[in-house]
């Protein structure tokens, strides 16, 4: 496939992510740009 940003993840998350994604949405609210700059991949 042709991405901009091969390296970006994609598909399922694990666990810790989903909680990690939990507590920043929480923390930052629904600003998605700034949890993502947060997330590795």
């Amino acid at each position: 496939m042709n991405y901009l940003r091969p390296g970006i993840k994609r598909g399922n998350i694990t666990a810790a992510e989903e909680d990690l994604i939990i507590q920043l949405q929480s923390l930052l609210g629904n600003r998605w740009s700034l949890i993502a700059a947060r997330l590795p991949g």
